[in-house]
């Protein structure tokens, strides 16, 4: 778990290939050594103090897993806050039968209805279906992953 974690703080300091280096080489290393390994973590220190001495003078990258987990909450959360209201919208409808409502969320349209026969609700399959989620889970992906890091100009410049 500890080599877990360290590799999870590894990614925004070191290349992809140095990190597996890294881990490769620490592997072996607790690997080799005769003590417990509770006691050999403990001398390592913290995976996070760890991951940033071996990135120390270099550039932060992006930090594309946690980019991605953010990403996927972010499209869950959407998911949940529109079957929220389109469950909403058909208890309005349901409770006051027969009743029709229109409604948007977030440029979806959505439509509950009830009558006699029963209840339903159902949505637009436009464009607008595909482009909200896109954006929401692009700008999550983008702002989780710290994208700005890319473009951030060194400090001090080679000579």
């Amino acid at each position: 778990m500890y080599l877990a974690r360290l590799d999870w703080h590894l990614e925004g300091a070191v290349s992809a290939a140095e990190r597996r280096r890294i881990l490769r080489s620490l592997r072996e290393e607790i690997a080799a050594d005769p003590r417990p390994a509770e006691v050999v973590l403990a001398d390592l220190g913290s995976p996070r103090a760890l991951a940033l001495r071996y990135g120390e003078g270099e550039r932060p990258r992006p930090l594309w897993q946690i980019g991605i987990l953010t990403a996927a909450a972010a499209l869950l959360a959407y998911w949940v806050l529109f079957g929220a209201f389109t469950g909403g919208m058909l208890a309005a409808v349901d409770s006051a039968a027969p009743m029709r409502a229109d409604a948007t969320f977030l440029f979806v349209p959505v439509m509950a209805f009830s009558d006699d026969e029963g209840i339903g609700i159902g949505w637009s399959g436009g464009w607008e279906w595909l482009i909200v989620p896109f954006v929401i889970v692009t700008l999550a992906l983008l702002l989780g992953a710290r994208v700005w890091r890319l473009f951030r100009r060194d400090s001090n410049p080679m000579p």
